[in-house]
């Protein structure tokens, strides 16, 4: 059952493509190409996505389908069936010139060995993305999700060891097909390349006279030990007058600030990569904070 539900995606018409067939072949344009039918019935019948008229420059014999000077009209889904019941299916594509820059960007919260791309494609391909390990081997295939030329996948490398250096640089290896043709692209990359940390969490705000108290910890996805994941705080706050101050800290989780702030953030970064900086929390207003926590008591 299931390989009649993976066969019969290759039934729809080849505009209709939605998920990586389970069996595709790729040909040169103008060159000639073989199709064959993965049965041991001697007497099948062809279909071109799912029409029995083939075009005259199709050359059917049994198990084989032999199409002469391929060309984009002739790309889609072959189907061969004994009667009524399918048989064996294959998505016929046309290879293009090797791409030669995709717009593929890669990011890691932290050093667990997790990390999500995204890239741009034709509107009408489908994609999905094999990652080479940095011991070597092979992880399965990722199907991707898209929607409007904007497709998405997340991976994990269980070899992956946050506290050894990174002697190789992965390779994410995407295979794409459009309703017409086969696009391929890679691109290697070390982990701590692509890390951005999460914002930290729980920051705080309290007025004791005339300082301002901030607390917060780091993110929930930061590996641990502190003392070996070390973290550079940037702590941007607010005068009464619009100006915006900031105030770093290496390792540190509180702070106190003589100025009157009216607002508060933070983000952080791994001081020793130089990693990009994370998004920012979300703007504290102090006496809206101040506030909460006296109604808090």
């Amino acid at each position: 059952m299931l390989v009649l539900v993976g066969l019969m995606l290759c039934l729809a018409p080849a505009d209709a493509l939605t998920a990586f067939p389970p069996k595709f072949q790729v040909g040169k344009l103008n060159g000639n190409v073989v199709l064959k039918c993965n049965t041991s019935e001697q007497q099948v019948t062809w279909r071109q996505n799912g029409d029995t008229e083939l075009m005259a420059e199709f050359d059917a014999q049994g198990q084989t389908l032999t199409i002469s000077g391929l060309d984009l009209p002739a790309t889609g889904n072959y189907s061969c069936w004994a009667g009524t019941v399918l048989l064996d299916a294959t998505y016929l594509v046309v290879s293009r010139p090797r791409e030669k820059r995709m717009n593929v960007s890669c990011q890691a919260e932290s050093y667990r060995g997790s990390f999500h791309c995204s890239w741009t494609g034709p509107h009408s391909a489908v994609f999905r993305a094999r990652l080479t390990r940095s011991d070597g081997s092979l992880g399965e295939w990722v199907p991707a999700t898209g929607h409007h030329g904007q497709f998405n996948a997340s991976f994990v490398d269980p070899s992956f060891c946050p506290f050894a250096e990174e002697l190789r640089p992965l390779e994410l290896h995407l295979e794409g097909l459009s309703d017409t043709s086969y696009l391929n692209f890679s691109i290697h990359f070390f982990i701590h390349d692509i890390v951005r940390p999460d914002p930290p969490q729980e920051l705080t705000v309290q007025r004791r006279g005339e300082k301002l108290y901030l607390a917060w910890a780091p993110p929930a996805s930061w590996p641990l030990p502190k003392s070996y994941f070390a973290l550079l705080y940037r702590l941007q706050y607010e005068l009464p007058n619009g100006t915006q101050v900031d105030k770093y800290m290496e390792g540190a989780e509180e702070t106190q600030l003589q100025e009157r702030a009216q607002r508060v953030r933070i983000s952080c970064q791994d001081p020793y990569i130089n990693t990009a900086w994370s998004p920012w929390s979300a703007w504290q207003d102090v006496d809206a904070a101040q506030q909460h926590q006296l109604r808090g008591r």
